[in-house]
């Protein structure tokens, strides 16, 4: 078995999953857990996601910090389950910067897997991105290798699309002979739970109910739109504060009239699934049916705009075996096992690296890599 764990762009929490993999495509989920971060080192990691760059103490802090949750996670997570039965963890971290376009190209996810491999006693393999960057690639996305393994048919094409704090997009053909492609298609729930959180005071927008009390504003939407980012080729991925509340602040300022709070939400919504649906069908062949994953499959605003505007059948993952919410987390520990097994776990289709390599950095508990 292995542990997988996923804290990612939306600052939510750690997602921990105890999970084994059996052939040729089975996912079998033997425990999960949610640990919220709290308010206090929420506001720690917006803080330094704002200017990293010149918080290198407060870098270091949530570093120790977030390796010391995970590793409280993980003891939650294996209670009643023998430490010899888990293989190794495979822990994502919190990404802090990620620029691959950079000069030179740079990424980090802070969480430090000595302390997790320490104080757990398992193996913890880690810092996934990197070695894809190394050879070209964009380091991300990570899951489209997962994808094809949990999630590809041969009898159809399907699109799988993850909307956590970044919403991406994964083809998997019915083809074997066609590429698996993917790429970061824009927002996911970064940008309406920055407004939810300013304007109600709410962490996110529980099913979406607040978009859906709104109409959608169309110049705006328009506007959203036209971001230059959307009409970019794949390889792409994206930093998480590329679409923020600056960004979408000056974007309502243009407007000529003003607008509700509920009536921008709701086009942040919109927003969320035509940018899906917009890189799909740039980017992508044709596709049967979308399958959705994430907190963001759970919004009912941005649900029924996909599947209206797609006129796909817009499902969500658990229909094939694996939860939504735990798919990001089952991708970590599935890398994990790639790793231990030297085998590749990255899609140069993907991320534009030059070749297939190896991803990931085992720390063995002792603290020796």
């Amino acid at each position: 078995m292995y542990v997988g764990m996923m804290s990612g762009t939306s600052l939510d929490g750690i997602d921990s999953v105890l999970v084994s993999f059996e052939a040729p495509s089975a996912v079998v989920l033997h425990h999960s857990m949610f640990e919220p971060y709290s308010p206090i080192f929420k506001k720690q990691l917006v803080r330094l996601l704002q200017k990293p760059e010149e918080n290198s103490e407060l870098a270091r802090k949530i570093d120790s910090e977030l390796g010391n949750l995970y590793a409280d996670s993980v003891r939650k997570l294996i209670q009643g389950y023998a430490f010899d039965q888990i293989i190794a963890i495979g822990c994502h971290g919190q990404t802090i910067i990620h620029k691959p376009q950079a000069n030179p190209p740079s990424t980090w996810q802070a969480g430090n897997g000595d302390i997790l491999a320490t104080r757990t006693g398992i193996p913890v393999v880690t810092d996934f991105r990197a070695a894809d960057m190394q050879v070209g690639g964009q380091g991300a996305p990570l899951a489209p290798a997962f994808h094809r393994y949990a999630f590809g048919s041969s009898k159809e094409s399907r699109a799988v699309v993850n909307i956590g704090g970044i919403a991406n997009a994964t083809f998997l053909p019915a083809d074997a002979g066609q590429d698996v492609t993917g790429f970061d298609t824009g927002p996911g729930n970064s940008l309406s739970d920055q407004w939810i959180s300013l304007h109600l005071a709410q962490p996110y927008d529980k099913d979406g109910a607040w978009a859906l009390s709104s109409a959608v504003d169309e110049r705006l939407l328009q506007r959203l739109m036209d971001d230059p980012y959307l009409r970019q080729s794949p390889p792409k991925s994206l930093d998480s504060r590329k679409f923020s509340l600056t960004w979408l602040q000056k974007k309502i300022d243009l407007m000529e009239s003003r607008l509700s709070a509920g009536t921008v939400q709701s086009t942040i919504a919109a927003f969320t699934a035509d940018s899906i649906w917009h890189g799909i069908q740039s980017w992508m062949p044709p596709v049967q049916k979308i399958f959705l994953c994430g907190g963001g499959s759970r919004n009912q605003a941005i649900r029924q705009r996909l599947a209206r505007i797609s006129q796909r059948p817009t499902l969500v993952t658990d229909e094939l075996g694996v939860a939504s919410q735990h798919v990001e987390a089952c991708t970590m520990a599935w890398l994990a096992e790639r790793r231990l097994k030297q085998k590749p776990g990255n899609i140069p289709s993907v991320t534009g690296a030059r070749k297939e390599v190896l991803l990931g950095t085992t720390i063995l508990p002792n603290g020796t890599p």
